[in-house]
């Protein structure tokens, strides 16, 4: 129990309310005792800000509240300056972990990056920060992810190192792969591919895959916040082998809300355009009347539109009715669903174009790609 928390309940024990314990910092407390202060102070404002919007009555009273949700920003100075003030205590690694995973976007985020590369480089405790560095670019990630597997002695964090160049370069064979699919098409007139993709693609891909061999190889035992990087590693390797352009669709076998049961397969002689949503995803609904249009556009092609929905039954219904979805949709009842599991979805919407003999003509793409690919469509 933390020094406020003791005093404020004893004090509530004793009828006295309205009085203040000063943060562990400033009380003497230890090093991690003052960043986790600190990290409770700003989380607990985000979670009463949130409950404020669930609560509010009307969309004016919601968004007043969203306006309103605290920045991190002066927390993070606060962090930082106990990080500072503690040069070599080994607990200041929380503070420098934190600063990476919640603040990347201010300055004290980035110069906590970089003692990560430097100062942190062998510290225990950093493990979700380093693998955060997969959403960096990898200029900017690879050195210090290179430094960690080399210097720091821990599993978890060289684990996590090695996932996060795995990653990196899984992305770099993805974006590869995605321009040469979009600039080369697979219409009748055949495009060269710009000079140096296909080498390039093949390249990222064999690294990536090595560094999640790596992992499940070497860290059976590695988990961040009971999440097993091994388990992460094998499904990248999945998605790679079975999900990539050029591949052969996994089928997919679910029910709808109604409980009736459809696979993938039973469309198979038609493209099928399938898209990854839940009415929870606000980036989704601006999505969700331009899938309803292509659906309408393509009625009479042999072009079927269908969706994985991803909340539980009940806001299912709710989002179909409020956003007039009218195409198909499995249910998957969550964001871990089986259907959602197998395509090892990180991103929602998410959006694939399968040709009529099943395979990946398109993945995470937009609505406009997907209509020029079926414009010739008959």
């Amino acid at each position: 129990m933390t020094c406020k928390h003791r005093i404020v309940s004893s004090l509530f024990l004793l009828g006295i309310t309205g009085a203040i314990c000063l943060p562990a910092a400033e009380s003497g407390g230890s090093v991690a005792q003052s960043i986790r202060a600190v990290i409770d102070e700003y989380e607990n404002n985000v979670r009463a800000n949130t409950r404020k919007i669930i609560d509010a009555k009307t969309e004016a009273e919601k968004d007043k509240y969203r306006a309103t949700v605290p920045t991190v920003a002066p927390y993070a100075t606060k962090v930082l300056k106990i990080v500072h003030e503690h040069p070599g205590d080994a607990d200041t690694a929380r503070g420098v972990s934190w600063l990476v995973t919640q603040a990347s976007g201010f300055p004290e985020g980035q110069e906590a990056l970089k003692m990560l590369g430097t100062s942190h480089t062998a510290s225990a405790g950093i493990a979700e920060a380093v693998k955060a560095l997969e959403y960096h670019p990898l200029a900017t990630a690879e050195p210090i992810l290179l430094a960690v597997r080399e210097k720091n002695p821990n599993a978890n964090e060289k684990a996590a190192a090695t996932y996060a160049l795995g990653v990196q370069y899984f992305r770099m064979y993805e974006s590869a792969s995605a321009l040469q699919a979009e600039c080369c098409g697979n219409g009748p007139v055949a495009v060269a591919p710009p000079t140096g993709l296909p080498k390039q693609a093949e390249e990222a891909k064999a690294k990536a895959m090595d560094y999640f061999q790596e992992v499940v190889a070497n860290y059976p035992g590695a988990a961040i916040q009971g999440f097993p990087l091994g388990d992460q590693a094998s499904r990248m390797m999945f998605e790679m082998t079975n999900l990539a352009v050029g591949s052969q669709v996994p089928d997919i076998e679910g029910k709808d809300l109604d409980g009736n049961a459809f696979k993938l397969s039973d469309y198979r002689g038609k493209h099928v355009v399938l898209m990854f949503w839940g009415g929870w995803c606000h980036a989704c609904h601006g999505v969700l009347p331009l899938m309803n249009q292509l659906t309408t556009d393509m009625k009479d092609k042999p072009v079927a539109v269908l969706g994985i929905n991803t909340d539980i039954p009940e806001e299912a219904r709710q989002a179909f009715q409020q956003y007039h979805v009218n195409f198909r949709n499995w249910s998957d009842g969550t964001t871990g669903g089986p259907i959602t599991t197998l395509f090892n979805l990180r991103n929602f919407p998410t959006i694939y174009l399968i040709d009529p003999k099943g395979i990946i003509v398109l993945k995470n793409t937009s609505i406009d790609a997907v209509r020029e690919k079926l414009k010739s469509v008959k």
